[in-house]
């Protein structure tokens, strides 16, 4: 019983008696005890259940926040090992010149200039090695010259696949994206086996980004994902799908 029907009771005498009178007064009393009992509990749990969404919000925020970092982390990584690999490769080269011109001294013959007019004569490492050369000192006319050279003279060693992705990335720089396009594609379709199909893959897409075919570049990027997810390539495509879209 409310407040009001109290009041009713209490001003028309003989209602109901006394008796009866005051325990439903009790009655009432106590309901209302009650129920400001319940409220306080609700606004408790509301007040409890409105903590808990701000502790997840902030849980949630800081979660992507380590995310962004290890991804930013794992494209350091990723540039670190590509440079490596630059590198090693650039070593090799000069360790063959060199070895190349020890043996031509002991035979008591003068050494020829690493040259690519003379590649006829280089070791396919020396070739490939002087191209990559040139492509690093960002000469990349010379190294798509230098790659297409190598690719002709040089069509099925262990380093083709290699030059055929670099010429794709030398005509990539030089923004000349359909060439790009063609080289990376030549490493897809004829070496499914090479260490460099994530990153044609990757770059093909980019190249069609490029360009403003974005249902192209999606198809392609979504290849690095589903094919290669563990590879350094499918957080760069993960990302530029999302800037995609």
């Amino acid at each position: 019983m409310t407040g009001s029907a109290l009041l009713i009771l209490s001003v028309v005498p003989g209602c109901v008696p006394t008796a009866d009178f005051t325990i439903l007064r009790d009655e009432v009393r106590q309901i209302q005890a009650d129920n400001r009992k319940l409220k306080e509990t609700d606004a408790e749990l509301r007040k409890r259940l409105e903590e808990q969404e701000r502790t997840l919000k902030q849980d949630v925020r800081e979660v992507k926040s380590k995310q962004q970092g290890l991804d930013h982390q794992l494209g350091d990584l990723s540039r670190q090992v590509e440079e490596t690999s630059r590198r090693v490769e650039s070593l090799t080269a000069r360790l063959e010149e060199s070895e190349a011109r020890s043996q031509a001294k002991a035979a008591g013959k003068p050494p020829k200039p690493p040259s690519l007019e003379g590649a006829s004569v280089l070791t396919p490492t020396v070739a490939y090695n002087l191209a990559y050369n040139d492509y690093l000192k960002g000469n990349y006319d010379l190294a798509v010259a230098g790659f297409e050279d190598f690719l002709k003279k040089f069509p099925a060693t262990s380093l083709t696949a290699h030059a055929q992705y670099w010429a794709g990335e030398a005509y990539y720089n030089r923004k000349q994206y359909r060439p790009a396009i063609e080289a990376y594609e030549r490493v897809i379709a004829n070496y499914p086996r090479s260490d460099k199909i994530p990153a044609a893959l990757l770059k093909a897409g980019s190249a069609y980004a490029e360009l403003g075919d974005a249902a192209k570049a999606r198809g392609l990027l979504k290849r690095v994902l589903e094919e290669h997810p563990q590879s350094n390539e499918a957080v760069t495509a993960k990302q530029k799908l999302a800037d995609l879209r």
